[in-house]
């Protein structure tokens, strides 16, 4: 019986950081897409007017609406602006606008799955206390699911190295059912606003938010372990044996 409830504290230990690490990148992704300014201080670092097409004064405008959208404060994603010559243009095309109507639903299942994830952290995190007198096996089972989540992001890490396209493709192709997210820079300007650079700062600041979340989880296993918790023990059965002689 105890050999079992230290393999669940173990579980418990292992499934709640891989659960705040998740519930980091949900809420990370979640709040990028809703920051207007972010988005459009990215935009603009990333692309200038001159590639894009969009007036250097548009683009508050455009990350607004972009945000909005997003969020679902809007229906519709497009963004109209009047040129130097006085004729209005229109920035995206039917074909853009269907690839933002997936990426809203994903936007959509990242807030939701936010929730869900601090959810489960909660549940996890009781358990772990209804089980704390086996709280060395709890931090290992932490550490073990720390160091599955290094391992994970250092093999993606060196597939993005060896091959960036290969792994955008990759990560596209998993996350979207159709072919929408196929741009052409020629004549899509969704793609200039926002190059790879752009979604590679953006990735960035995810994963500075996983990687602080998953230290906080390794500086208390390792507390943890260093306090010295001790957990029940078996009694081997021939010592029982002669106590009840």
């Amino acid at each position: 019986m105890e050999r079992a409830r230290r393999r669940i504290a173990a579980v418990i230990g292992f499934c709640l950081l891989f659960a705040l690490i998740s519930f980091a990148a949900a809420a990370t992704v979640y709040n990028i897409a809703g920051d207007q300014s972010l988005i459009a201080v990215e935009m603009r670092r990333h692309t200038s007017p001159k590639v894009t097409g969009l007036p250097d004064q548009q683009y508050p405008e455009m990350g607004h609406m972009i945000a909005d959208y997003l969020m679902g404060r809007r229906n519709d994603f497009q963004y109209y602006f009047t040129d130097s010559d006085g004729n209005m243009v229109v920035c995206f095309s039917a074909h853009e606008e269907n690839h933002m109507a997936d990426c809203r639903r994903l936007i959509g299942i990242a807030g939701s799955c936010r929730w869900i994830l601090a959810g489960v952290s909660l549940v996890l995190i009781i358990a772990a206390f209804a089980l704390r007198q086996y709280g060395k096996s709890f931090a290992n089972g932490m550490l073990a699911g720390f160091c599955t989540a290094v391992l994970i992001c250092l093999v993606c890490l060196a597939w993005g190295l060896m091959s960036f396209d290969n792994l955008f493709t990759a990560f596209h192709r998993l996350l979207f059912t159709n072919e929408g997210w196929i741009l052409d820079s020629r004549t899509d300007m969704l793609i200039r606003l926002m190059p790879a650079s752009f979604f590679v700062s953006m990735g960035i600041k995810v994963l500075l938010a996983v990687v602080a979340v998953a230290l906080v989880c390794f500086t208390a296993a390792m507390t943890i372990r260093m306090l010295g918790n001790s957990e029940v023990k078996e009694e081997p059965q021939e010592e029982a044996a002669v106590q009840g002689v």
